[in-house]
C-alpha cells in the first residue's frame, strides 16, 4: 500500500511526489501546488539544495543519453557511407532511420537540459 502524506503546499492528502521522485521526498499534489512550491523557495534553505543538488544530476544523467543520441547518429551515418559505396540499399536504409532516431533523440533530450536548466537558474537566483 502506498504511503499517504499531505502536500508540502496546500495540505491536501496526496501519493505524488516533487518531479515524481520518492527519494527526494517532497508531497506535491499537483502541477499548480508544484509551482507554487518551487516559486516561494527561499534561498539557502536546505530543501532549495536538496531540489538544486536533484536537478543537477538530472542533467547529467539527460547529458549522457544526448551522448549516447549522437553515438547512435555517427553509427548510422557509417552505414550510410557504407551503403552508398557498396551500393546496397538495405544498409543505406536503415543508415538514414538510425540517423533520423538518434537525431530525434537528441533534439529531445536538448530540450530537457534546456528546460531543467531554465528552472534550476530560476530557483537558484
Amino acid at each position: 500500500m502506498r504511503k499517504v502524506r499531505s502536500c508540502a503546499v496546500c495540505g491536501k492528502i496526496t501519493h505524488r511526489f516533487l518531479f515524481k521522485d520518492k527519494i527526494l521526498g517532497i508531497p506535491i499534489c499537483s502541477r499548480k501546488c508544484e509551482y507554487e512550491y518551487l516559486k516561494n523557495l527561499t534561498p539557502d534553505i536546505k530543501e532549495q539544495m536538496k531540489i538544486v543538488r536533484y536537478l543537477d544530476e538530472k542533467i547529467e544523467e539527460i547529458k549522457k543519453r544526448n551522448k549516447i543520441g549522437w553515438v547512435i547518429s555517427g553509427f548510422g551515418l557509417v552505414l550510410i557511407v557504407v551503403g552508398f559505396l557498396i551500393a546496397n540499399a538495405t544498409s543505406f536504409i536503415v543508415g538514414n532511420l538510425i540517423v533520423i532516431f538518434g537525431t530525434l533523440s537528441t533534439r529531445h533530450f536538448e530540450d530537457k537540459i534546456d528546460k531543467l536548466t531554465r528552472l534550476r537558474k530560476r530557483i537558484v537566483i
